[in-house]
Parts: C-alpha cells; sequence; structure tokens
C-alpha cells in the first residue's frame, strides 16, 4: 500500500507544479457509471468530473460518483460514494479522443443494521489504469472511461468500473 500512496502524491504534486498555459481547456460533466463483475453491472452511481490540460500531452482527471440504490439489502441502511483521481496522455491531432492514464480510486461504505442498531464504515484505495474515450466535439462531448482497478495488486483480482456521460469543454484563459 505505501507504493501505491507514493506514487499518488508524485503524481498529485506533479499536477499541481504545472500550471496551464493561454488557449487551454478543461472538461467537466456529469456521468452514470457502475462496476462490472462477472459479467454484471453493480453498483449504479450518478457523478460529476473534471480534467484540466496540464502541458503537452498531458491532463489530470478526478470523477466523484454516489452510489444509487445502495446497499440494496434489506434491513440495511447507508451509502457509498466512489472517487477517481489520475494523470493521463492525451495524444493531440485525430488522436485526442483517446486517454490513458494512472491514478488512485477511493471508495467509502457506511452501512447500517436497522435490526441491531450498529454501524460500519469502510474505505478503501486502489490503484487504478484508466482508459478514456470521447467524441471530438466542439462544445458537448460524450465520453466513456473505462477503469481497471488494483493493477499493482498482487492478489490477482482486478475490478473494472466504467463512467460514461457527457462533458462541456472550457476555456482555461479567455483569448486576447
Amino acid at each position: 500500500m505505501s507504493s501505491k500512496i507514493a506514487v499518488w502524491f508524485l503524481l498529485c504534486a506533479l499536477s499541481l507544479a504545472t500550471k496551464p498555459a493561454a488557449g487551454q481547456t478543461a472538461r467537466v460533466g456529469m456521468h452514470y457509471g457502475a462496476a462490472v463483475r462477472n459479467g454484471e453491472i453493480q453498483d449504479d452511481r450518478l457523478g460529476v468530473q473534471a480534467s484540466v490540460h496540464l502541458l503537452g500531452p498531458l491532463e489530470t482527471g478526478a470523477a466523484f460518483s454516489v452510489f444509487v440504490g445502495w446497499p440494496g439489502v434489506d434491513l440495511y441502511t447507508g451509502s457509498a460514494w466512489h472517487g477517481y483521481w489520475s494523470l493521463r496522455v492525451r495524444p493531440s491531432g485525430v488522436w485526442s479522443m483517446v486517454s490513458a492514464g494512472y491514478g488512485l480510486a477511493v471508495t467509502h461504505e457506511a452501512t447500517t443494521d436497522t435490526r441491531l442498531g450498529t454501524s460500519t464504515s469502510y474505505t478503501y484505495v486502489y490503484d487504478a489504469f484508466t482508459l478514456g474515450l470521447e467524441a471530438p466535439t466542439p462544445y458537448v462531448r460524450p465520453f466513456a472511461d473505462l477503469y481497471l482497478l488494483r493493477i499493482l495488486d498482487r492478489s490477482g483480482s482486478v475490478g473494472v468500473n466504467v463512467l460514461v456521460g457527457l462533458q462541456v469543454v472550457v476555456p482555461l484563459h479567455p483569448s486576447r
């Protein structure tokens, strides 16, 4: 776990140390997401995300989702959320609709057993490899992001999360 946190801090420092130049853009939007386990879609979620072009082909992106209908088990109440952060490479030109990156995913779950009144809360941190695809339209862009979780985990179980939504392109500095 310590190597994952070290990589995360290094990527955060790199993304915070760079300053967007004139003419660069950000993308903000909303998404629907889900986990894919054994071919089934589970843990539906709704959320927001944003990405900022840093320099060259490098960009940073984050997403935050709240699980819908969770925990979905009788006699339990609760809530859960999921956050992603990644540093991505997005080539310029015709391939700018594709991105690939690496970062972290955090899941927080809190449940209460309504019969016993006991509560539990868990937070999980995973490393995440991400692949992105978006339509290269000028203003509103449909997108799909695929997150492969626990790539560096030695247990051999890789999680898959998918986010699908719309983004709006926002210029960071007005044209002069």
